[in-house]
């Protein structure tokens, strides 16, 4: 039997196959006396099969095809052996080994499958039914039937690409895949699905989001199995009608015919749906498209409730409409997504998510769907991207690239924080780990990507959602490695590596984290400025009172008058405020009877500011009744980040019907001063 570390050693070895041995051992962080000892473990077990071991001469790593071969065959087998399955993988794996099975399954079916008692089966059935919730289908038992699933076969499908998407996220899924159609003596023929997508991807201009095609391909095979054993999927008439309109739907009965499946008219519309929603929209999409003007509609909002003008409002348009068009369709037709870094997200850009979820709202009403937290999360990462927008394309002297399997809205803020902490590369497009295959190493200089590649050029791995911690550590790890500085001091990594030589580490992490605090702990590389809260920009002497102010001009001078007399601003923002609204109409009002004038910061911000005017008889924005406006909160924004904290309180007390109400109903300074320290602390 493999110990943990000597089978993950060879599961790396077998995914990237790589044949230099010091940049693999760098890869997956190993000094040489432990890559040493793994490789003596896993040539103990070869030899014991009968496989020809793993040579290592000099600096080179040769892997014999037996070798491969035999993992490709027994690998799935490794991973069920060699580990328990956590609890939360006993529900994934049950659901899907159910949702293809052959034959009815009994209790006794689990605990062969799992090395678990049959109490323990009985516990996680619950806990199967509790992920079911959701999707309205119901694990059930019966004499006749064993275990199976009640609903309806398309509640079904959408249950499994869930389940699907959960697994995939674990380590060693791809051999947990296999496992588990192992254990229906199926095979997984992930590689050959994959190669007929990536054909139709090419023949007709498709561009799929690598994460989403992954858990496609094993939904698609498990599909398949159903198709065989004749269980349909039945879907409105009309949606079938709307989907043979599709240039996808062709694709996707084109993909049936290949693979040697039924061309039956739901089952191909089913298939439609999935690909919609794993498909990029086309690079330049036109106007006539109505997601498009829906798209457009969203940067509006954005730019409207995050009190901010794009620079480049097509690059945004553009962008944002390869993201929005899966996205919409995966929520048109309720198709789940788990996305990993939801919680990185909602840590790391709690304002702006905070933001984006206000923006989504009309959205939501318009088009009559809930967009799903996993969903706002990407929009976020997406906006986030947005606002680092970097348009410098002077020359540069290295050529670096990113590999991000996660989409483009993951790829694009990926992108705009490694160009804000190294604008002196040549940045190229994102590209996925399956292009980047196929990419000549003369086409970059450097490799930045949030999984593990095989390439003889520096590679940086990095999460798609950096701390600053990790920003300040990439900076002086990426510099010390192209000679940009000219003492390089040790990263946590390299202090680790060096301590492993020595001493047994208990918990790595967090002694990297503590190696991290020390060599950081003077902050010499400030990466952004602090976001003050709400209380510190809305204080006393910016709040103003006024019983009636007839011209809507004359309210946006009144409530700017506080931060003319800060020197926050200049009479030329006011100006610009006020011919914003002229040219771009009442944009500016967010709320019932609240307005947030505001400009970019070229036109006369000097500092970060915010002030507020309540008038007791509402004026009426460019004279229009429907205009009505009571309270003004003029913005000076220094850039598109700082005031995103303020901003993201503000928002959520005026999206709180209790709150706005004390709020217009506020009589004194010291009633809307309790509001803003209240919402400052959350």
């Amino acid at each position: 039997m493999l110990e943990k570390r000597s089978l993950n050693t060879f599961y790396q070895l077998m995914k990237l196959q790589p044949t230099q041995l010091t940049s693999f051992m760098d890869k997956i962080n190993l000094t040489e006396h432990q890559f040493q000892y793994d490789v003596e473990k896993v040539n103990s077990f070869l030899y014991k099969v009968g496989v020809t071991p793993i040579n290592i001469s000099g600096d080179r790593i040769i892997i014999g095809q037996e070798v491969i071969d035999y993992w490709k065959e027994n690998g799935a087998g490794f991973v069920a052996n060699q580990f328990s399955f956590e609890q939360e993988e006993r529900v994934i794996i049950f659901l899907l080994y159910t949702f293809i099975r052959h034959e009815p399954l009994s209790n006794f079916h689990f605990q062969h499958l799992f090395g678990v008692s049959k109490n323990t089966v009985s516990s996680d059935v619950k806990r199967v039914n509790n992920f079911c919730a959701d999707f309205r289908v119901e694990v059930r038992y019966s004499r006749v039937h064993g275990y199976h699933l009640k609903g309806t076969e398309e509640d079904k499908r959408n249950l499994m690409l869930k389940a699907i998407s959960t697994l995939k996220i674990k380590s060693y899924a791809h051999e947990k895949f296999t496992f588990i159609f192992q254990q229906q003596q199926l095979q997984n023929q992930y590689d050959n699905y994959q190669q007929v997508l990536k054909d139709f991807e090419q023949q007709y201009s498709f561009a799929f989001t690598e994460d989403r095609l992954d858990e496609f391909i094993y939904l698609l095979q498990m599909v398949h199995i159903r198709q065989q054993q004749h269980k349909r999927v039945q879907i409105y008439p009309d949606t079938v009608s709307f989907l043979e309109n599709q240039q996808a739907f062709l694709v996707s009965t084109l993909i049936q015919q290949r693979l040697g499946y039924t061309t039956n008219r739901e089952e191909v519309a089913f298939l439609t749906i999935q690909l919609l929603g794993i498909c990029q929209g086309e690079v330049s999409p036109v106007r006539t498209d109505a997601l498009f003007a829906i798209t457009e509609q969203i940067i509006v909002n954005f730019e409207r409730y995050a009190c901010i003008q794009l620079l480049d409002r097509n690059k945004a348009m553009e962008t944002l409409y390869l993201h929005f068009k899966p996205a919409y369709y995966r929520m048109l037709f309720k198709i789940p997504i788990t996305n990993v870094l939801l919680n990185d997200i909602k840590e790391e850009h709690r304002d702006l998510f905070i933001v984006v979820k206000e923006v989504l709202k009309p959205i939501e009403e318009m088009l009559n769907i809930k967009v799903p937290e996993d969903e706002v999360g990407f929009l976020t990462l997406h906006f986030g991207g947005l606002l680092k927008m970097d348009s410098d394309s002077s020359l540069k002297l290295f050529r670096a690239l990113i590999v991000c399997p996660n989409g483009i809205s993951s790829s694009l803020m990926l992108e705009n924080q490694l160009k804000s902490l190294f604008p002196q590369f040549k940045w190229t497009s994102s590209f996925s780990s399956y292009d980047f295959q196929h990419l000549a190493d003369t086409e970059y200089d450097l490799v930045f990507s949030t999984v593990v590649l095989e390439t003889k050029k520096p590679l940086f791995i990095i999460r798609p959602i950096m701390s600053e911690m990790e920003k300040k550590e990439l900076i002086q790890t990426v510099e010390g490695l192209t000679l940009q500085q000219s003492y390089h001091n040790p990263t946590s990594d390299e202090l680790i590596k060096i301590i492993r030589q020595y001493a047994d580490i208990k918990q790595p992490e967090l002694l990297k984290s503590a190696l991290q605090q020390a060599l950081f702990k003077n902050d010499y590389l400030n990466i952004g400025r602090k976001q003050p809260v709400l209380k510190d920009l809305l204080i006393e002497e910016n709040i103003q009172f006024i019983d009636e102010i007839s011209d809507w001009k004359d309210a946006i001078k009144a409530v700017a008058e506080p931060l003319l007399l800060n020197d926050s601003i200049t009479n030329q923002y006011v100006d610009v405020m006020i011919e914003n609204v002229v040219t771009m109409g009442p944009y500016i009002i967010i709320g019932e009877q609240v307005a947030i004038p505001h400009a970019r910061p070229e036109f006369g911000v000097k500092k970060l500011g915010m002030s507020l005017l309540k008038l007791s008889e509402p004026t009426y924005l460019l004279g229009e009744e429907q205009n009505k406006v009571e309270i003004f909160i003029c913005l000076a924004a220094i850039d598109n980040q700082t005031h995103l904290k303020a901003l993201a309180q503000l928002t959520t007390l005026l999206s709180d019907p209790e709150k706005l109400e004390l709020l217009k109903k506020a009589e004194k300074k010291e009633d809307i001063l309790n509001l803003v320290v209240e919402f400052s602390e959350l």
